[in-house]
């Protein structure tokens, strides 16, 4: 079989190997339909992801953890919770694990696997970016006909967007600012429309093809420029501009919900800049090691600042229902929105340099989401 192996360097290679065995009567071989790559994808390979969690990974692994595929044995058509828990390790679930909350295992060195928080992200277990995979029995979320391979494929990370929301919805009426019209981003506009439709969403997006989507995903208003962040708090929050000694401008008032799904210095000191006082700023993005960062707006303003990690068992919804299978109710039950059309580039495994080049120059290439075609 062929896959895409990776480890801390920048550097990618395409080889065979035999599948893993099936640890248990629990697992099943999958077959990857469409794999995306993530951001966090290319933090890992270009050096720019912090060694924090360098205990908790463990390589050569094969990435790939945005995965829809075909269970062999049964044809099924699924999409993957990439996240290892306890009971796949073959323990006893820790107290995390035991309530849904996966994400936070406190055994993530342990058991009868190497270390890893994720699939993809661990030696034992090969990810989408491969002609087969194992997964585990819990990991496997069905995927109806209704639903395209295209839109399935972004359920992890429209996923991740949704949790943030769900974890404290904005209230109705209020603008939001969503910042960041890569695959997140706009996956965060989409949530947003479903979930608070009353909110005014406003996005900044760097590339003209991002801010077309995010108007047809439901943004109110979409910016950009170096300084959209604070222009659209003043034209749309009510923002009042107050000139520094030195330095940009500062602002009094703001957003009272920002969404960072960007995660660079540039877009955090941003949305600093623009939350309200008491706001909340919520941490999609995934940002590490940020040198220089002015952190005064976070305590005079008393900001809530959220980080936001994947998903799992939602407590504000009923039944504890899982992000996942939350995510894939609403995409189905809202035909209306082209979440599929954000995987704008295909390539197979063999090219997987021209795939890299796509996803890591977007304005060049004009990708949203790049995804490998097993």
């Amino acid at each position: 079989m062929s896959r895409l192996s990776g480890g801390w360097l920048p550097w990618l290679s395409l080889d065979r190997y035999d599948p893993p065995p099936l640890p248990g009567p629990e697992w099943v071989r999958l077959r990857p339909t469409l794999a995306g790559v993530c951001g966090t994808d290319l933090g890992l390979l270009s050096g720019r992801a912090s060694s924090i969690l360098s205990p908790f990974a463990s390589f050569p692994a094969v990435l790939g953890h945005e995965v829809v595929g075909v269970v062999e044995v049964t044809g099924a058509r699924v999409v993957l919770d990439p996240v290892i828990s306890c009971a796949m390790r073959g323990l006893e679930p820790c107290r995390w694990c035991s309530v849904g909350q996966a994400r936070f295992c406190l055994r993530p060195t342990e058991g009868a696997l190497a270390p890893g928080l994720l699939v993809g992200y661990c030696a034992d277990l090969p990810g989408g970016w491969s002609d087969g995979m194992i997964a585990h029995s819990s990991q496997l979320h069905a995927v109806p006909d209704s639903l395209s391979d295209e839109a399935a494929v972004l359920v992890e990370p429209f996923s991740v967007a949704l949790h943030g929301v769900l974890a404290r919805p904005p209230e109705a009426g209020s603008p939001v600012l969503v910042i960041g019209g890569g695959a997140l981003g706009l996956c965060t506009v989409a949530a947003l429309r479903l979930v608070a439709p009353e909110s005014d969403v406003v996005l900044v997006a760097r590339h003209p093809v991002q801010r077309k989507m995010g108007e047809r995903l439901g943004a109110a208003v979409t910016v950009s420029g170096r300084h959209a962040a604070v222009q659209a708090a003043i034209r749309h929050a009510g923002a009042r501009s107050h000139r520094s000694i030195l330095g940009d401008e500062a602002l009094s008032g703001g957003f009272s919900q920002v969404y960072d799904a960007v995660g660079s210095r540039g877009s955090l000191t941003d949305a600093l800049r623009v939350t309200a006082p008491l706001g909340r700023l919520v941490l999609l993005g995934g940002p590490a090691e940020i040198r220089g960062l002015d952190l005064t707006l976070a305590w005079t303003r008393e900001l809530r600042i959220d980080g936001t990690y994947v998903y799992g068992a939602e407590p504000s919804l009923p039944g504890r229902v899982h992000t996942m299978d939350e995510a894939i109710r609403l995409l189905v039950a809202h035909p209306e929105l082209p979440i599929g059309e954000l995987v704008t580039h295909r390539f197979t495994l063999d090219d997987w340099r021209r795939a890299m080049g796509a996803a890591l120059g977007r304005g060049r290439s004009g990708a949203i989401r790049v995804v490998f075609t097993p």
